[in-house]
């Protein structure tokens, strides 16, 4: 009769255990940076990690309507869950052509924050990527990091994964808050 009740507090104990370990990890989680995480998509050509707490939603693609007397890289706007949504081609504004759009093609919504939230048209979004899993990319002649000579400020640091491929961090704060990007009205000549 005393086994029963002995096995009853061990299975206790182990639970008490277990919970507290999970209570443990759950808040050493929270303490970890998000920025080693990020979103990976592809916008014509190029490669982009946009970090995830500063991205939004992903939208399927649907044809913005457009907006009269705009910078040729605003391509209008869409309905997002009952808000307008501005939508940039970032290949565009990037000064690399038109983004290309495929089936399966989407739209990145850029913040988490209603207020400064525009998309942007994405060729393609290939999933989530993790800082262990890049590497600095392939040196220049020179032994420097190869880098555009004049890079925005929104473009951060340069990646490559596994297969070779080239990663360009986007700053989305940064791009949010340069004028050039908040300036959609085309000016007069």
């Amino acid at each position: 009769m005393n086994a029963p009740r002995q096995d009853l507090r061990a299975r206790q104990t182990r639970l008490q255990d277990y919970q507290a370990m999970l209570a443990r990890r759950l808040r050493e989680a929270r303490n970890l940076p998000a920025v080693d995480s990020y979103l990976g998509l592809q916008v014509g050509q190029r490669h982009w990690l946009l970090p995830l707490p500063q991205t939004g939603e992903v939208l399927e693609m649907r044809q913005p309507s457009r907006v009269p007397l705009t910078q040729s890289w605003y391509t209008g706007l869409v309905n997002a869950r009952g808000s307008l949504l501005g939508v940039i081609d970032f290949g565009l504004f990037c000064g690399e052509g038109a983004t290309s759009l495929q089936p399966g093609s989407k739209i990145v919504v850029l913040s988490r924050q209603v207020e400064r939230a525009c998309g942007i048209l994405a060729t393609r979004v290939i999933g989530l990527r993790h800082a262990g899993d890049l590497s600095l990319p392939a040196e220049s002649a020179d032994g420097a990091p190869a880098r555009q000579e004049a890079a925005p400020e929104w473009e951060g640091a340069r990646f490559a994964d596994r297969d070779g491929r080239d990663w360009q961090v986007l700053d989305v704060r940064r791009l949010l808050a340069s004028p050039a990007f908040l300036q959609v009205g085309r000016q007069a000549a």
